[in-house]
């Protein structure tokens, strides 16, 4: 660009910033009793949402951190759902996984079964059998979750702290004994169906399996 015409833009330019300045400043002293933001101090959070709705229906745009509040609560609940269906998923692979290894038990135990009927033992103490091993299997696997959890959360707190972050992982100790708890119910739930199949044997088929 020639250098005259850089001289015209930039005499343009500061011509248009002197105009603005002095349009602000008239407009500054005609509207001296008006105010561009007005804060509002709330004697409660729990009528925060009240006042803004008030402030709204009166014409006038209101905005507060609990606008924030609610659309961080949104996301945490999608994050949610989405590991709650992951979860739910990991939980049917499970209870699938323990009901084939109590079936597998049971036809690899088909001849014991025959011989625990024959000396006398009754079809309650096999169904119980069969479900405390179920139940054994679904506590040692509670019990590696929390160890898995836990390990996690440390990670996490980890890699928190060395990014100076203040949020923390925390996990209850009434979570880790539910979660052990459902575990093992789970892992009841599953062995029971193999525990009625052990039940259902005939002794005398049982005991010349080979």
């Amino acid at each position: 660009m020639p250098l005259k015409e850089v001289d015209k833009l930039e005499k343009a330019q500061n011509e248009w910033q002197n105009s603005k300045r002095g349009s602000s400043s008239g407009s500054s002293q005609r509207q001296s009793k008006e105010y561009e933001e007005v804060l509002v101090k709330v004697n409660d959070i729990k009528n925060v949402q009240t006042v803004q709705q008030q402030i709204k229906d009166m014409g006038y745009r209101a905005s507060s951190l609990s606008d924030e509040l609610e659309a961080m609560k949104e996301t945490t609940k999608m994050l949610r759902m989405v590991l709650g269906a992951i979860g739910a998923i990991s939980l049917v692979v499970a209870a699938i996984g323990i009901t084939n290894t109590m079936v597998m038990a049971i036809y690899e135990r088909t001849k014991e079964i025959g011989i625990m009927k024959v000396i006398g033992a009754s079809l309650r103490d096999i169904k119980l059998l069969f479900l405390t091993e179920a139940a054994f299997i679904g506590f040692a696997g509670g019990i590696a979750g929390i160890l898995v959890s836990f390990g996690v959360s440390k990670l996490v707190n980890f890699i928190a702290m060395q990014q100076g972050s203040d949020m923390a992982s925390s996990i209850p100790i009434w979570l880790y004994l539910g979660s052990i708890a459902f575990a093992t119910v789970i892992g009841i739930l599953s062995g029971y169906l193999p525990a009625k199949r052990a039940m259902k044997l005939s002794a005398l088929s049982a005991i010349k399996t080979e």
